[in-house]
């Protein structure tokens, strides 16, 4: 059995990194022969860092080769199908999607996130080509609801949950991960990791965010930012750490998605821009917050019962010291994030499920 695989993958970014991870470590969990190809911007990192075939995702002679080789391909996870970042990668993906399909190979959308989708062409082609794939796996309801409006109704639609929450570090991750924190804060206490992007529409964040990480230094809490798309987040976690009037910590090595994970299950508390950073928290019970640049960070945060941050300094500070004193959030955290795993792994025998009926 062949999968390939199609995705933000190659990139450094942790959060598509890990979802490489868990998607292809549950699958192989539950199908031990399982193989797979993915298609990767810098295909020779792609294997060394995760032991898998990959293949330059631009060389279409390469991607329709893998394909009328693979027995299905699985779009995803992350948020593939949306037209904010580029007006190209929501074209491209789909079109990965759409020769997978003129070669009658199943399709699996693998717990993706959809939208914001606002050109009308990106909705155009979600409808000529989403309506025909075998079935569509998300992960939030807000990514149902659009997948609703655009028109996209045509295959079986399951909420399940992000893949992340079923990816286990190993024991060496987490020994590599207090080693590292050591470094910083010997002790290991009242760490308040901080994931940043540079995001445009929200430019001037950092100020405020600097002044109420001051406020919590003085509180007796440290902080430590945590890039996650490396190298771009390090160049503003830095930025931001340096508006900071109080010592603060920025982690400059380059994390493979699994440390991430470890990492920062030793941390207090997260306040993260990056969804996975939200994930990575929420799979650890380590009580988080979001920034919200992107629906899906608000839909994340709504699954927990928590608002996004406010941009109003003082109302910021007020968010998170009542979050950090709050001893139930936690448990609530943990509680829901089990159910997620549970989805997770869902996720995986569902895409089994349609290699084995395509194979009747």
């Amino acid at each position: 059995m062949k999968i390939a695989l199609s995705g933000y993958y190659g990139f450094d970014n942790a959060g598509d990194e890990a979802l490489l991870s868990a998607i292809t470590s549950t699958i192989t969990k539950l199908e031990p022969t399982a193989s797979f190809v993915v298609f990767s911007g810098y295909p020779e990192k792609t294997s060394k860092i995760h032991g898998l075939r990959a293949v330059n995702r631009m060389n279409p002679w390469a991607v329709l080769r893998e394909l009328m080789d693979s027995d299905l391909l699985i779009s995803g996870g992350g948020s593939l199908f949306q037209d904010v970042t580029s007006p190209r990668s929501l074209p491209y993906y789909i079109s990965v999607v759409a020769l997978a399909k003129m070669l009658g190979k199943p399709v699996i959308f693998y717990a993706q996130g959809i939208g914001p989708i606002n050109r009308s062409f990106s909705k155009f082609l979600m409808r000529l080509i989403a309506n025909r794939v075998d079935l569509i796996t998300l992960r939030d309801e807000n990514s149902l609801h659009l997948l609703e409006e655009i028109g996209v109704n045509r295959p079986r639609r399951i909420v399940t949950a992000d893949p992340v929450f079923s990816l286990d570090p190993r024991k060496e991750d987490y020994e590599n991960m207090y080693r590292l924190l050591y470094r910083y804060y010997p002790d290991n206490k009242n760490i308040i990791g901080v994931s940043v992007r540079k995001w445009e529409p929200l430019e001037g964040y950092q100020p405020k965010l600097a002044a109420v990480l001051d406020r919590l230094v003085r509180k007796g809490y440290r902080v430590l930012f945590i890039p996650m798309d490396y190298p771009a987040d390090l160049f503003i976690s830095r930025k931001t750490a340096a508006l900071m009037k109080e010592e603060a910590a920025v982690v400059e090595a380059r994390l493979k998605s699994q440390e991430h994970i470890a990492l920062i299950s030793y941390l207090n508390f997260m306040v993260g821009m990056r969804l996975h950073s939200l994930i990575f928290a929420a799979r650890n019970a380590v009580a988080f917050t979001g920034i919200s640049y992107d629906p899906k960070i608000d839909a994340f945060l709504d699954l927990f019962g928590l608002q996004p941050l406010s941009m109003e300094p003082e109302k910021m500070a007020l968010q998170v010291e009542s979050l950090l004193q709050d001893k139930a959030v936690r448990e609530r955290i943990k509680s829901k994030a089990g159910e997620l795993r549970s989805k997770a792994e869902e996720t995986a025998h569902l895409a089994l499920s349609l290699y084995r009926k395509a194979n009747l």
